[in-house]
């Protein structure tokens, strides 16, 4: 018969809950929860199990369900061991405590965690180590440290609902993390500290994402148009009211077919909206009260114009008094109130909101008697326009408050080295600066863009070129300057680790300026890399080797065919041959001797000449030694000829031609030449047979086919040999 005990583990597990006093004044009026109560475990209040059948029929504990309970208590780590636990839900109870790294990596079961509207504290954890987990409701709570940023965690495919509306939760929203959320439907981060900018390319690629919820937060920088992607866009509400975002309205959201709450109010947005975004549709749930003659204007049902204020921002909206004036000193949209501050007022809503601490050496700033332009650090032109502000080293604390974006004509502002906390305002943007120095202080976040677009700021847009870091170091990095600015030293890493609130911009000092040990470096991994190729792949580079070879082997046949595409076939050679022939045989040779046939016309320049025909013409005759010795480019003596000759002792062979004895086509030109002035008494024959010589002819190249046989006088046999040097050695017969 089945249990509904559960096991002994499990029921440790669920009284570790019961903690102090308190904890035992809530189990005495719940059903079970105490371990002598007789009651199974399973039938304890709020406990749910499953009969596994496959083991007996026993139970194990897959839920507990306690909400607003009143139950006061840490979440043990006991939990963890409830390996099976699909639900937990605790909300609105007095949760203390963390969330133990047991709870969130060992309940690999688990489909859902509610703890909303406790007081859980600690970062949030990034590694949940159930792949089933589709909810997690984390809201109004103490929660610090980071939004996911391990993209690794096995939560982030199943994940349809997140909740961590109202924490304290800071840094910036990861887009990768963002990328492996393919299945969120609802995203709701509002009332955190969450900075930076939001990744509108990787939200807008979450094709099931219908509930975007952003507001409350510190985010700067512009309405993302990637949000609204083609056949992407299936977002219902945005919420984004509340922050420092800055531009105007991208028109591509009127691809929000599905679009019914759209709220922009409290930002530093400009410009008017897309006329085709406004409808009656658009957030007409906060308008159903209004009587059906009244005159509507949908697009104020998103935000008041530029120059116009409403209660929160939106409809029904007034004009700010001042006419075009009131438009410059009001450019946003979505305005709950107008402003019309003079100098003087800018100046006193900056040291209050200073001089939380006192600045040191005393203030005249909060003398109304006193002169703007005589206050201590104001400097001014010649029409009392603020120019100026040097407070350096004053120890100010507080915020940079927005209103300080009103002095037009504020060319310098320099509050480095103080105590300064919150963000820089991109409403400084609409100032004259040129300089701008913030560095040393306790800012964060990241810089609001507008901000570094402007034009000569800090040196900016020289050479259309735009750097945040010249008006201030990122955060987690440094220089002694707290920026890059004009003295060209680039912002270096630095490795001290801090939470992300307590993670500022414009450091100027780092106390690990080197990675700690085990910190992840990829340079020195890819050093190891390539050590452990060198002793393990050696059989990779063998094989590599051969491949290159044969490649190399393969082009260079490939180079040898199409040189070989360009030479004359066999057939117009010999036709060549019988045309230079018949020339010379009609040409005839002045220089001729009277019993020399018309083969001896051999002066005509062409590339290919014959030196005798075989057709039984005269030869004129020349002393083979002093042809050699007429020769310009021989690389060996007569003597060394000669006894390279008897050396080898090679059998005299009259009317025989060996391979090497080839006539190269200069040497047989040069040579033709010469022998129409041949006074020397010894006979060479050059017997040179058609057909072989054409044979020889497409063997060997030109230069490559020179081969000296030298002659001796009487004895000397012929002495074959292949020249080796660069020089333009002639083929020298055999001798007949």
């Amino acid at each position: 018969m089945p249990t509904k005990g559960g096991n002994r583990d499990e029921q440790q597990a669920l009284l570790s809950l019961i903690q102090k006093v308190e904890g035992e004044e809530w189990a005495s009026s719940r059903k079970g929860w105490k371990i002598n109560s007789g009651v199974p475990v399973c039938e304890w209040e709020g406990v749910g199990c499953r009969i596994d059948v496959s083991n007996g029929g026993s139970t194990t504990i897959t839920s507990i369900n306690l909400p607003n309970e009143g139950l006061s208590a840490t979440l043990p780590t006991e939990l963890g061991l409830l390996a099976d636990l699909e639900e937990l839900n605790l909300k609105g109870n007095l949760i203390a405590g963390t969330i133990p790294k047991e709870v969130a990596n060992n309940l690999e079961k688990l489909y859902s965690i509610d703890l909303s509207n406790n007081q859980v504290s600690g970062s949030l954890p990034q590694w949940w180590g159930s792949f089933s987990l589709t909810k997690m409701m984390l809201s109004q709570n103490r929660l610090s440290g980071e939004f996911f940023h391990n993209i690794y965690s096995p939560h982030l495919q199943s994940l349809q609902e997140v909740r961590l509306e109202d924490n304290k939760l800071a840094g910036t929203i990861d887009g990768n993390t963002i990328m492996q959320m393919q299945n969120i439907e609802t995203i709701s981060l509002s009332q955190n500290d969450i900075t930076g900018l939001i990744p509108g390319y990787q939200l807008g690629s979450l094709n099931k994402l219908k509930f975007l919820y952003l507001d409350k937060n510190n985010l700067v920088g512009p309405l993302p148009s990637q949000l609204a992607q083609v056949g992407k866009s299936t977002l219902e509400e945005i919420w984004v009211q509340g922050n420092s975002l800055s531009g105007t309205v991208p028109s591509s959201y009127v691809r929000f077919d599905k679009l019914h709450d759209f709220f922009i109010d409290g930002n530093k947005l400009t410009g008017a909206l897309p006329l085709q975004l406004c409808s009656a549709e658009l957030n007409h749930d906060f308008f159903n009260s209004l009587p059906p003659d009244a005159e509507r204007n949908y697009c104020e049902y998103v935000a008041c114009p530029t120059g116009s204020f409403g209660k929160e921002g939106v409809y029904p909206c007034s004009v700010c008094p001042g006419g075009d004036a009131a438009k410059l000193e009001n450019p946003y949209l979505g305005l709950s109130e107008c402003s019309n501050y003079s100098q003087r007022d800018i100046l006193r809503i900056f040291y209050e909101a200073t001089s939380i601490k006192g600045w040191s050496g005393g203030s005249d700033w909060n003398d109304p008697s006193k002169p703007v332009c005589e206050m201590t650090g104001i400097t001014c032109d010649n029409h009392d326009n603020v120019v100026k502000i040097g407070l350096k080293n004053r120890n100010l604390s507080g915020t940079i408050p927005d209103e300080i974006g009103f002095l037009f004509f504020l060319e310098t502002l320099d509050l480095s080295d103080n105590n300064l906390e919150g963000f820089v305002p991109s409403d400084l943007r609409w100032t004259s600066l040129t300089r701008l120095d913030v560095s040393g202080n306790k800012l964060r976040g990241v810089l609001p863009p507008m901000l570094c677009m402007m034009q000569e700021l800090n040196g900016n847009g020289e050479n259309n070129v735009y750097y945040c870091d010249r008006i201030a170091c990122p955060a987690n990095t440094f220089n002694a300057f707290g920026h890059h600015g004009y003295h060209g030293e680039a912002c270096q890493p630095c490795y001290d680790v801090h939470p992300p609130e307590e993670t500022y911009i414009g450091q100027k000092t780092c106390i690990n300026q080197s990675k700690p040990a085990g910190a992840f470096d990829w340079k020195k991994e890819i050093e190891m890399l390539k050590e452990s190729s060198d002793s393990v792949n050696v059989f990779s580079k063998v094989a590599l080797a051969i491949a290159i070879l044969a490649m190399a082997m393969l082009i260079i046949l490939l180079a040898s065919r199409f040189c070989m595409c360009g030479k004359k076939t066999r057939p117009q050679v010999k036709q060549e041959r019988k045309r230079i022939l018949r020339q010379n045989e009609s040409s005839g040779n002045d220089e001729s001797s009277s019993d020399s046939g018309s083969d001896d016309e051999e002066d005509e320049p062409n590339d290919v000449e014959l030196a005798s025909v075989a057709s039984g013409s005269s030869r004129r005759s020349r002393n083979a030694m002093d042809l050699i010795q007429d020769h310009k480019g021989i690389a060996m003596s007569r003597q060394a000829k000669v006894k390279q000759a008897i050396s080898s002792r090679l059998p005299q062979a009259q009317g025989i031609r060996s391979s090497f004895s080839n006539i190269n086509v200069n040497a047989r030109k040069h040579r033709a030449r010469r022998a129409s002035r041949d006074k020397y008494d010894e006979v060479v024959d050059f017997r040179i047979d058609d057909d072989d010589d054409e044979e020889k002819e497409y063997g060997y190249n030109d230069e490559e086919s020179s081969v000296e046989n030298n002659i001796g006088e009487e004895d000397i046999a012929t002495a074959p040999k292949k020249h080796k040097e660069a020089t333009d050695l002639l083929d020298i017969p055999m001798i007949t």
